[in-house]
């Protein structure tokens, strides 16, 4: 009976000790991030930009045989889409099919800006598009999707902070991403279809890719990095240790890339942001949704 009673003490007192370090850890989180807002280095700012600028006609564009990059610029200022989804558009729609295509890329990225706010986890909040029932809905078709593609929206934000979220795409067929999403949740595989219903959203692709890098780096990423427990301070004090025993959204997305010789983070610090991703000069923009094509993440 003494055993019995010791065992059930000794689970009782680990309970507590685990909810204990949680309640420290969420505790040293808000307060750092509240010293951080105090100081001004975490303005949260707006996460859904909006054209500002007037809706042209396209047509005569989209009768070319051969665009310019003057054309390609035009594209990508009027419907989101960057070279190589204009390129995959021209590629199977020819005439008026083609015309119809690119005016609805045109017309869901001149529609961007509505969206709705909702909390989704202590201190986080999350915007979503949705309709008049509440359900979230897709603001956009994704042009272009291959295996090893970057996903980032800067709809996730936490206590002032606009961290936003990252995923690498492992099974383009599929729309399947691999995702660490929240804290006490290890990272899974989810749908590109959830992405379609972020209200600003960016896609990346490794420039120059003739090797078929990308290729290999979702799969590794799919093969070691599935299920493994999130970590709010990954990255301290070793950001790329041999063994990952905890990750969080973008170093989930980083940490493969590295492993292949690549490094997205564009400041090089220990903690990788997915505004640190979105600002490497080692990708080329696929398409945009509200977001500004110029500054896509200032």
């Amino acid at each position: 009976m003494m055993n019995v009673k010791n065992a059930k003490t000794q689970i009782g007192t680990g309970k507590k000790t685990i909810l204990r370090r949680a309640k420290l850890g969420i505790l040293i989180f808000v307060l750092l991030a509240v010293i951080l807002i105090a100081l001004d280095v975490l303005p949260e700012g707006s996460g859904v930009w909006k054209p500002d600028y007037q809706k042209i006609d396209l047509d005569s564009i989209l009768v070319k045989a051969q665009l310019s990059e003057d054309d390609y610029h035009a594209l990508f200022l009027q419907t989101g889409l960057g070279k190589a989804a204009v390129d995959e558009i021209f590629l199977n729609n020819i005439g008026i099919r083609r015309e119809r295509t690119i005016e609805e890329y045109q017309n869901n990225f001149f529609a961007s800006g509505d969206y709705e706010c909702r909390n989704v986890a202590i201190f986080v909040n999350e915007e979503r598009i949705r309709n008049d029932d509440g359900a979230p809905v897709k603001g956009f078709e994704i042009a272009d999707l291959k295996n090893g593609d970057v996903l980032i929206t800067k709809a996730t934000h936490t206590v002032g902070w606009r961290h936003g979220h990252a995923a690498i795409v492992t099974d383009a067929t599929r729309g399947e991403t691999l995702e660490a999403i929240l804290l006490g949740n290890p990272s899974l595989l989810q749908n590109t279809s959830k992405w379609q219903t972020f209200p600003s959203y960016i896609q990346l692709r490794l420039k120059e890719d003739f090797k078929g890098d990308a290729e290999r780096i979702a799969e590794y990423a799919k093969e070691n990095f599935n299920g493994i427990p999130y970590g709010l301070f990954t990255g301290i004090p070793n950001k790329a240790p041999l063994e990952v025993k905890k990750t969080q959204c973008s170093h989930l997305v980083w940490y493969p890339y590295m492993h292949f010789g690549y490094d997205i983070d564009s400041d090089g610090s220990w903690l990788v942001t997915p505004k640190d991703i979105a600002n490497s000069d080692l990708f080329d923009v696929v398409q945009v949704f509200g977001v500004n094509p110029e500054e896509v993440w200032p």
